[in-house]
């Protein structure tokens, strides 16, 4: 079967911002899991599941700071608001 996107003529540029929107995307989704893993941890007692939910927590984190060097490599300007934004949040605290 062909694929819809086979007939398409999309250059580099159109795919690389594609893909910078679709990690962006990706990001939300990592944020959103952290949340709700925080949330799961905050309502038990279990050390199991402690254990457990922390671990996979600090994957997510992991995979956010991955996720944000892919988008950094994919649109460098991404990269330069966010220092700059670091930056001035640095400076007043």
């Amino acid at each position: 079967m062909r694929s819809v996107f086979s007939s398409l003529n999309v250059s580099n540029k159109t795919n690389q911002t594609l893909t910078a929107q679709n990690v962006r995307l990706d990001i939300i989704g990592e944020l959103e899991a952290i949340v709700m893993y925080q949330n799961h941890l905050d309502a038990t007692d279990d050390p199991d599941a402690k254990r457990t939910i922390t671990d996979i927590m600090t994957e997510e984190k992991v995979h956010v700071g991955q996720l944000f060097g892919l988008l950094f490599k994919l649109d460098p300007s991404s990269k330069e608001m966010f220092e700059k934004g670091y930056t001035e949040f640095m400076e007043q605290n």
